[in-house]
């Protein structure tokens, strides 16, 4: 196991992709602001999904 790879990430084309779905509009410049609100957004909120993936990767292993 490696300790340095990334588990989940936010591409641009995520955000392009759910930007087109929604109807909106916004240009290049506004990456740096969608990228802030993100990171707001998540804040410690990662936190809480490792530990529900811990937890449920405990208890299908309880389930076996």
């Amino acid at each position: 196991m490696t300790k340095q790879k990334t588990l989940y990430s936010i591409r641009t084309l995520d955000v392009i992709n759910v930007a087109r779905e929604l109807g909106t509009n916004f240009e290049p410049r506004d990456f740096n602001f969608i990228e802030d609100k993100i990171g707001d957004f998540f804040g410690s909120q990662w936190h809480d999904a490792v530990e529900y993936a811990l937890v449920e990767l405990r208890s299908n292993k309880k389930c076996q």
